[in-house]
């Protein structure tokens, strides 16, 4: 278990791993699906460090092996997909803080622009697959699970999203209401995602 200084100057940024790539990605969708094994095992200060490498855009990261294009896109895709099983059948029991930052930090990417929808290709593919997968995120009863999926899809900008909100809304009264200001927070986007809605 590390210090609080050593998780000021987490290890993983500083060191230069060498894995084997497909074996990785097989073992996060094996991790993110069975996650419920994780349940007891180890103290949340360990899970939130175990996460935080997993989100740490390092070349072992999932968050950097969901691009790594030496890897078929079906294999990458799995990733982000199983990512459902560790919202309904972990993050929705344990109470880790991860859970509240998963999803912005894999969508800021098109949050900031380096990803862009308008390229195609695996930005498009790659938008589409994180949509599905945070809508059923949606699904879960848990307004933890919810919120952390909402704020994911604020960053992402698909072009789904405010269909997704009110789609919503009927079910879980309080997601009308944290994205009543969505459209006004970024009205050009809003207009060129849906016109009808933005006005």
């Amino acid at each position: 278990m590390p210090t609080s200084e050593e998780g000021a100057h987490r290890w993983y940024y500083y060191t230069d791993a060498v894995f084997d790539l497909d074996r990785q990605c097989s073992h996060y969708v094996r991790l993110f699906s069975e996650s419920a094994r994780l349940l007891g095992m180890f103290s949340k200060a360990q899970l939130e460090y175990g996460f935080s490498a997993i989100l740490s855009g390092r070349s072992f990261s999932a968050r950097n092996l969901i691009w790594n294009t030496d890897l078929p896109f079906e294999q990458r895709k799995l990733i982000v997909k199983s990512m459902f099983y560790l919202f309904r059948d972990f993050f929705r029991v344990e109470r880790v803080g991860t859970a509240y930052t998963w999803w912005p930090r894999l969508c800021y990417c098109w949050e900031n622009g380096q990803r862009r929808r308008s390229r195609g290709g695996e930005d498009l593919a790659m938008q589409d697959v994180t949509f599905a997968t945070m809508s059923e995120v949606l699904s879960i009863e848990s307004d933890r699970c919810r919120w952390a999926a909402l704020q994911g899809l604020r960053l992402l900008h698909h072009p789904a999203t405010l269909e997704l909100f009110h789609k919503y809304s009927s079910v879980v009264p309080w997601i009308e209401e944290g994205f009543r200001e969505y459209p006004a927070e970024d009205a050009a986007w809003a207009e060129r995602i849906n016109p009808r809605r933005s006005r």
